[in-house]
């Protein structure tokens, strides 16, 4: 049997006792970091299956970027989204940005699902993608080489920035494939701060994607002719770049095209 998968979830319960969570405003930090993690698993898929972990935005949660995920299960991917402690709007307190232990965080959990027995994931098959707070988190392992993690072949920006408040922070070379994707019309302005990440990458195989009129997260998520294309054209991303071959930024461009609608330019390499 093969895509569309149906998908399956469960939720599994990640910890890391070498690095401490954060104040929350009125709660205090806390140590070690605990990752609920929601698993989206495509039903029938043979394993090992390759991997996509994803990372919400502030104030957010898993929940939020269901047909999203959903899509890339459908694709047989597996995909784990942790809640992280810092960022989500699910726990006490106020939530905070912390681009550095979100990006450890991502590293985390593929360290743990490649170790765990409740999945079987294809080690030399693995991607980071993630939105707004998220899409810098993995903007933060595309970019450092004090982030980067040399497992993840594929990382997916979306209407995420340069980080911030990051120390040391340094652009170098990757060998992982980059795609950016933001909306126009993003209301909080990442429409001019999420092409910098682009434009920044040092990286062979890079693309970007703009929705002409897209906002900040229904460009991702609705149920719009323009967000279905989007979706898509991550997915398509996603399955040319996690193969083991690096793919050319030509390739890149290539399998991208042509866009599901007319909303949707792919902007490559200058």
């Amino acid at each position: 049997m093969g895509p569309p998968f149906a998908v399956r979830t469960e939720t599994i319960t990640l910890f890391d006792p070498t690095r401490p969570t954060p104040a929350r405003g009125s709660v205090p930090a806390s140590p070690g970091r605990h990752l609920v993690t929601d698993l989206f698993v495509p039903s029938g898929a043979s394993g090992p299956l390759p991997l996509v972990v994803f990372a919400h935005g502030w104030n957010s949660d898993p929940s939020f970027y269901e047909p999203l995920l959903e899509q890339w299960a459908q694709a047989g991917f597996l995909v784990a989204a942790p809640i992280f402690p810092d960022s989500t709007d699910l726990y006490a307190g106020s939530p905070v940005s912390d681009y550095a232990d979100q990006a450890l965080d991502l590293s985390f959990v593929i360290t743990s699902l490649l170790q765990s027995h409740v999945v079987s994931v294809d080690r030399s098959r693995i991607a980071v993608a993630g939105h707004s707070d998220g899409g810098t988190d993995v903007a933060l392992l595309a970019l450092d080489p004090a982030y980067a993690d040399p497992r993840v072949r594929a990382i997916v920006c979306m209407s995420g920035e340069l980080p911030s408040g990051v120390a040391p922070y340094a652009v170098g070379a990757s060998s992982a494939a980059l795609l950016v994707a933001v909306g126009s019309n993003d209301e909080y302005g990442l429409s001019t701060r999420t092409p910098l990440v682009f434009e920044e990458a040092r990286t062979s195989s890079k693309a970007m994607i703009v929705e002409q009129g897209g906002d900040h997260l229904g460009s991702f998520v609705d149920a719009t002719p323009a967000a279905a294309a989007m979706r898509e054209e991550t997915t398509r991303f996603l399955e040319l770049a996690i193969e083991p071959r690096p793919p050319t930024s030509a390739a890149v461009v290539g399998a991208l095209q042509p866009v599901g609608s007319p909303a949707l330019t792919i902007v490559p390499p200058s």
